[in-house]
């Protein structure tokens, strides 16, 4: 599906020939913000033009185009499921032969967009799943294990191979009498207790980076990114407002219901 090839053949309506509202001035003052939301599409303002369709949509349900090329917006944008519901709004009204085909078109592959939106979460899910069995096999198997050094029971550590084998022998010696009973097993020296130390500190940190880059991250730059659009749509709405009506109107609705900082 080209999203930018449906949405520049939109054409531009004409009052006369459209009626989405029983109020002839309602129903021209819906086709003038539709009409000017495709203007402000083809120069390169689809965010400002976005603004304008969901006001459009929500206040007149019935107006196929303006759901339909909602649909088509929000679908270029990938946020499928979104642009799915649109355009079964768009089904609401008659459509053409030719018109039918197009939201069919359109809504099947929004549908295969989200599937593969799902997809990729239901994956991305599994192989944390996966990554939590291979860390509880790393305990079962000894690799790692409960520190009894410390009072907290339920620390975890690495453990080296020189620590197991010599905890081995001197379990050895104690079943062949080479101990005196009642000793205490030493699981290693201060120096092996300090490198020990050090790969916990080490692994802790990697993982803290690990989870830190791949899920805290991309929030934090999504949201920023979000909020640099946001400043440059109330920037452009502000700087039109004085020389165009239906922008100030925009202006004024989304103040309203957003809140200007």
């Amino acid at each position: 599906m080209n999203w930018d090839k449906e949405i520049e053949n939109m054409p531009a309506l004409d009052s006369d020939e459209i009626q989405v509202s029983a109020s002839d001035r309602e129903n021209e003052r819906a086709i003038n913000l539709y009409n000017r939301a495709l203007e402000q599409i083809a120069d390169g303002n689809a965010d400002v033009a976005m603004i304008a369709l969901d006001r459009l949509t929500s206040e007149f349900p019935l107006f196929a185009e303006a759901a339909y090329l909602y649909g088509l917006c929000l679908g270029r944008q990938k946020n499928f499921e979104a642009a799915e519901k649109m355009l079964r709004q768009a089904e609401l009204a008659d459509q053409s032969e030719e018109g039918f085909e197009a939201l069919e078109e359109a809504k099947l592959a929004a549908r295969e967009g989200k599937i593969r939106a799902q997809e990729t979460v239901r994956s991305k899910r599994l192989k944390e799943n996966k990554l939590a069995g291979v860390k509880a096999d790393l305990v079962r198997g000894g690799i790692l294990e409960k520190s009894d050094h410390s009072k907290r029971a339920d620390k975890m550590r690495m453990t080296t191979a020189r620590e197991r084998e010599k905890v081995m022998q001197q379990i050895r010696a104690q079943e062949q009498d080479g101990l005196p009973r009642g000793l205490e097993i030493d699981a290693g020296d201060k120096s092996n207790r300090w490198l020990q130390f050090v790969s916990v500190v080490v692994i802790a940190t990697a993982v803290i980076f690990l989870i830190f880059y791949f899920f805290i991250r991309p929030g934090i730059i999504r949201r920023q990114q979000t909020d640099q659009k946001l400043t440059w749509i109330e920037q452009e709405l502000e700087s039109r407002a004085s020389d165009d009506a239906g922008i100030a109107d925009l202006l004024t609705d989304y103040e309203s219901r957003f809140g200007a900082e």
